[in-house]
């Protein structure tokens, strides 16, 4: 029989887990030496690679690029192993003993001393239970601060095998979820459970979709499934890259941490508001508007703005041809931008050529139209009897007709030809050309939809009349960019295309081109390189490099938009169906992991947002026309669904109080099951509306007092149109913004976090102190879920201050 202990001293030797930890730390002192030996054989190969490349030839700076790259990722996984190194122990029914740890490390003779967490080996520390021990019998985890082992814990998986073996403390697992909370997610890698493991080792193909409540820890397995996927399939997601999006900034940085301590720092980390390269949202918009812009919908809408009159474009061409004057009006322009557009398939930005040979169709039609060829073939005979008479009266042969050029224009017509040449050297239609078919950028499209007129034109009957001058508002002028902003620029950018690339056709000197301004052909918009270039070595880089790159978004280095080889979508259930074609393109090969909790949705309509996600998941391209052309759908990928149902976050006194408002939002719906109890009721006080600002600080700084780690002041949105907007300080109610939230914040210590519900999805807190519950449920129609959100937040104390006392039965009684 084992000898469960909980420090109880056995004799002069000090207690029986002070003598387990000492026994630990020699393994650990052990390892960490083998660890220092690794890093300097790294750093060695490091130094060969550079000496290699002293041979001076090409293969040499290539062979050393490589030998560097590789041993400097080495060196980075080695350094994060160093804080935490080992952390688990498996004793097994066959006397092996394995540790467990973050990365691999083996002896000289390759014998294994710590087993990387995410190595088949190390399954075991995460699957087995004590209903199915899978040949474990104790299962040890070790805490560390540094290189020093401070304490730890065990679970005894197998009494019946344990033949006396000592089991130290009340089990591991239930001791990390009351540990303090800091300002950022650490890694779990110690603590995973059974269900979780299940989802971080699922099959690397097709799509994991997660589900589970707050609490369950989506987004921890999420990411540690990164991690798993990029130690056991490295040459497949390392080359193109895994990028991890969460619903905005703050989420970000909070889970920033995670990945680096795993080891794996190649990842991208990106919010909903700042995929697009040069673009950052900095503000929710209210539901209307939100709702407005990420329906798909906006596809059409897009596309109409995109074809529209540009702002500032000429409503009028004039050019002049053997004295006739030709003029295209408006209505004429209208249609061939329209036609430009339709013939277009591939990029906006790069029809301008196309734009230019359609205008020249309308000028000779007009031409015709407006009897130019009589008029300007009498003008010629003219004009060549006279110099006839002239070169007669010298004695002199008559002029023979003017050779055409251009011989190979005008459908093989030398009149045509002619014609096409004279004009495209008036600086009249190349000036036209320019402003009448601009190369856009996205913003602009979108910043020229904050005027009405405009915005209805491209409306039609798919955008609600009375949401077009709010809509509009949101976009005139510096009006800050929303998230759902974001994706609608996205679209934009994908309906836009990229400027014409530069040209590597040998052509004539672009100083003798009168068409080419700056080394730009002003009629195509294309660069134009002489010819004189020739190739040249370019810079090698590696797949990394460019990753990193993709990573900075506004270091002024235009690429195009990255494709990764896998997504992980944080807080999916939010997404706008906008918001998943963007999302789509960035994957359209790639394998998915999705995080969701329909039960938190603060999208309204799901069914539509559901169907952009399928299309996504699928791989089709979100401008698609491909079924329309009877083409068969792509086959569907696989697909492997897990359900998380234990909160490991709440304590049971806080998961009673989120599962009544969830019993409110969704009667049918069922809370994840809570597993620690700490005794702490949550507190629900009634406050004037006058004073809830007041009582949220004094509320705060009681809270000081009883936790050590984070405290999360969550309030309302900021809506201009939230009529119930509860008031925050003394005075008239007044919307909520930034400047409300640093005045409330003001003075406090750094780990008291102030923002917005919806900010604070997929955060957690020792404590959180919620402002106004009645208002965040008024606030728009998913308003009761959002404040499930808001209250599964903290935990270890939950504070609640309402002005209405109902709120205060509903949370306590339900």
């Amino acid at each position: 029989m084992s000898s469960q202990v909980n420090g109880r001293p056995p004799g002069p030797g000090g207690t029986v887990k002070d003598r387990e930890i000492a026994t630990e730390q020699r393994y650990v002192d052990t390892a960490y030496a083998r660890l220092e030996e690794m890093r300097a054989d790294a750093q060695a190969m490091i130094r060969e690679g550079y000496r290699q490349s002293l041979a001076g030839t090409k293969s040499s700076l290539v062979d050393r690029d490589a030998m560097v790259h590789q041993a400097a990722l080495r060196v980075q996984a080695l350094d994060v192993a160093d804080d935490g190194l080992v952390f688990g122990r498996l004793d097994l029914t066959s006397r092996e003993i394995r540790y467990i740890g973050r990365v691999g490390v083996r002896t000289s003779e390759h014998d294994s001393l710590v087993i990387d967490w995410r190595a088949p080996a190390a399954e075991d520390f995460y699957r087995a239970t004590p209903e199915d021990p899978r040949g474990v019998v104790r299962r040890r985890v070790l805490h560390s601060r540094g290189h020093t082992v401070v304490d730890l814990e065990d679970d005894l998986l197998d009494p019946e095998a344990s033949d006396g073996m000592t089991v130290v403390g009340d089990g591991a697992f239930l001791a990390s979820l009351a540990r303090t909370r800091e300002g950022a997610m650490r890694d779990i890698v110690a603590t995973i459970q059974r269900e979780q493991d299940e989802v971080i080792r699922a099959p690397a193909d097709g799509t994991v979709l997660v589900r589970g409540a707050p609490g369950t820890g989506k987004t921890a397995v999420a990411l540690h499934r990164v991690a798993y996927l990029l130690f056991r399939h490295r040459r497949r997601f390392g080359s193109r890259g895994v990028l991890v999006v969460g619903p905005n900034r703050r989420f970000t940085a909070y889970i920033e941490r995670v990945l680096p301590s795993l080891g794996e720092g190649s990842a991208t980390l990106r919010s909903l508001g700042d995929l697009v390269d040069g673009a950052t949202a900095t503000v929710h918009d209210t539901p209307r508007l939100a709702r407005a812009k990420g329906a798909e919908t906006m596809v059409t809408v897009l596309r109409r703005a995109v074809a529209d009159h540009a702002p500032g474009a000429p409503d009028e061409l004039r050019v002049v041809f053997k004295g006739v004057v030709i003029a295209l009006d408006r209505a004429r322009l209208d249609r061939i931008r329209n036609e430009v557009h339709r013939r277009s398939r591939g990029s906006v930005n790069a029809a301008r050529g196309r734009a230019a040979e359609m205008l020249l169709d309308a000028l000779w039609h007009r031409f015709g139209e407006v009897g130019g060829p009589e008029a300007a073939e009498a003008e010629e005979g003219a004009e060549a009897g006279l110099w006839n008479a002239i070169l007669a009266a010298d004695g002199l042969a008559s002029l023979d007709d003017e050779p055409a050029r251009g011989h190979g224009g005008g459908n093989g017509d030398p009149k045509r030809a002619q014609f096409d040449a004279r004009v495209r050297e008036q600086r009249a239609f190349t000036d036209f050309l320019v402003a009448w078919w601009p190369i856009r950028r996205p913003l602009d499209v979108l910043r020229s939809l904050g005027e009405p007129a405009r915005l209805r034109r491209a409306a039609g009957r798919d955008v609600d009349r009375a949401d077009v001058d709010p809509l509009a508002a949101s976009w005139a002028g510096d009006a800050p960019l929303s998230y759902q902003d974001v994706a609608l620029l996205d679209e934009i950018d994908a309906l836009l295309g990229s400027p014409p690339r530069p040209s590597r056709r040998r052509r004539a000197p672009s100083e003798d081109d009168p068409f080419v301004v700056d080394g730009v052909n002003i009629l195509t918009g294309e660069e134009v390189v002489d010819e004189t270039w020739e190739p040249e070595m370019q810079e090698l880089t590696t797949s990394i490099e460019r990753l990193e790159r993709s990573r900075r978004v506004d270091d002024g280095v235009v690429e195009e938009r990255p494709e990764y080889a896998h997504l992980v979508v944080d807080e999916a259930q939010d997404l706008s169906p906008m918001q998943w074609r963007m999302l789509g393109r960035r994957g359209r090969q790639a394998s998915w992991t999705i995080v969701e909790d329909p039960a938190q949705s603060a999208w309204e309509d799901l069914a539509a947002a559901r169907r952009a996600m399928e299309a996504a998941l699928g791989g089709e391209r979100p401008s698609s026309r491909s079924r329309r052309r009877g083409r068969k759908a792509p086959p569907p990928r696989a697909r492997h669904e897990y359900e998380l149902t234990t909160n490991y976050r709440n304590s049971t006194e806080i998961a009673a109080v989120s599962a009544r408002v969830l019993a409110r939002a969704l009667p049918d719906a069922k809370p994840a099951r809570a597993v620690r109890a700490s005794g702490i009721e949550p507190v629900v006080r009634v406050v004037p509306e006058s004073g809830l600002g007041s009582a949220a600080r004094a509320a705060v700084e009681e809270l000081l007092g009883q936790v050590e780690g984070t405290i999360g002041l969550i309030v309302p949105l900021s809506l201009e149109e939230s009529g119930g907007q509860a008031s925050l300080f003394d005075g008239p109610a007044t919307a909520w913004d930034a400047a409300d939230r640093d005045r409330l914040g003001a003075g406090l210590p750094e780990r008291v976090q102030v923002l917005d519900v919806l900010e604070a999805k997929g955060l957690e807190f020792d404590a959180a102190v919620i402002v106004a519950p009645e208002t965040v449920a008024a606030q728009s129609p998913r308003g009761l879920r959002v404040l499930y959100v808001a209250v599964s937040r903290a935990t270890q104390r939950l504070t609640v201050l309402t002005a209405d006392p109902r709120w205060k039965d509903a949370l306590i009684t339900g």
